[in-house]
């Protein structure tokens, strides 16, 4: 199709912990230098739905724009995607996967593309098993067990008969003897292994208190990515640290992206960076192998195979989403700030998890987050 004449319409979130999501996710997008012209609006901390179709609304009514590239929280989303159909527009949704997505229907010309921190910790329950382990501690923030993630550890961990020995969850107020309290409760609940999340403040918060514990030496600790702060392993021994996650930087099949990036912007690329870059290769596909057409577009994203960070990558047919496969890392450390990450396991994934969660009607909800995952 024309290139040139082909505007994309991008969404992207604010966040006081992660001030860069925002940039991280343009310059991933533009990495590909695509010959199209990028028009760039916030959605604010991504938890008010109308905000993002009223910005979509305007670039489509004045400018013409029919193809929109988002980063997006999961309040509402279904509205979100519903105005896309029913206005013919193409969406290619980015998310960090910190909820479940019950009862979300595919719609024509609407595509998702997630980190998925959902399908990491269920497929990372399903392994413990395998590891021999009978009993299993989480360890989390009051921010972060307002989102989805004890839900989908849990779901991998009861398929395979396992149990959680406990839950330790550090307060919105920090006690004075904070790091007390979470060597004490974990090491009451005997564990085999520990599964901690955390994020922004709350991963920092939680850096300091374990590295005044002997918890990381005495048990194995499989995290998801956000726990690893800066300086995380300043005061910490990463022997027992593992990382369940579905990329992180300088993993096997993401060699390439990192190098040229870093090559472009002198800095590593970020999570975000790598949803930016991944949304470019499906736009890419618009600009080379479609017609221009809704249907046109909707063929090109639905049948493209791309080889990017993750790995190989399609659009599921039943579902409009990304799967792929999912992997722990063990953290080789060389100081506090620089450490990298190797491979040690594949986490096979079709998809069902999420597949099974679709169609799941929501359930009641007495609590939890509507801002989007990090953006506090």
């Amino acid at each position: 199709m024309n290139s040139e004449q082909i505007k994309i319409g991008v969404l992207y979130p604010l966040s006081v912990q992660y001030k860069t999501i925002g940039t991280d996710f343009l310059k991933g997008l533009k990495l590909l230098q695509l010959p199209v012209k990028f028009m760039i609006e916030s959605i604010g901390i991504g938890n008010d739905d109308k905000l993002a179709i009223d910005k979509m609304q305007k670039m489509h009514l004045q400018d013409d724009v029919q193809v929109f590239v988002a980063f997006t929280g999961h309040n509402n989303i279904a509205n979100i995607y519903s105005y896309a159909r029913s206005n013919n527009l193409i969406l290619i949704v980015n998310d960090l996967g910190a909820t479940l997505p019950f009862a979300i229907e595919k719609q024509e010309g609407v595509f998702i593309n997630s980190y998925a921190l959902n399908e990491s910790v269920y497929l990372l329950g399903k392994l413990l098993k395998q590891k021999g382990y009978t009993n299993i501690c989480t360890s989390t923030s009051y921010y972060d067990a307002g989102y989805g993630l004890l839900i989908a550890l849990e779901s991998g961990i009861a398929e395979t008969g396992l149990q959680f020995s406990g839950h330790y969850i550090t307060p919105f107020n920090p006690r004075e003897n904070e790091s007390e309290c979470m060597e004490h409760t974990i090491k009451a609940t005997e564990p085999d292994a520990v599964v901690a999340f955390h994020s922004g403040l709350y991963a920092q918060e939680h850096k300091a208190f374990i590295a005044n514990t002997g918890l990381l030496n005495t048990y194995p600790y499989y995290v998801t990515p956000f726990t690893l702060s800066e300086g995380f392993f300043d005061a910490n021994s990463p022997e027992l640290v593992f990382v369940a996650a579905s990329w992180m930087p300088g993993s096997h099949a993401g060699k390439e992206f990192c190098a040229e990036y870093e090559a472009k912007y002198n800095e590593k690329p970020t999570v975000f960076s790598m949803l930016g870059y991944e949304s470019g290769l499906f736009l890419n596909e618009i600009v080379n192998n479609s017609n221009g057409t809704f249907a046109g577009i909707c063929e090109a994203i639905s049948t493209c195979k791309l080889n990017g960070p993750r790995g190989a990558m399609s659009i599921d047919a039943e579902t409009n989403r990304t799967f792929f496969n999912h992997y722990i890392f063990k953290t080789i450390a060389y100081d506090e700030n620089n450490f990298s990450f190797e491979e040690v396991e594949t986490l096979e994934n079709e998809g069902e998890f999420l597949k099974r969660v679709l169609k799941q009607p929501a359930p009641i909800k007495l609590g939890g987050w509507h801002n989007a995952y990090l953006c506090h």
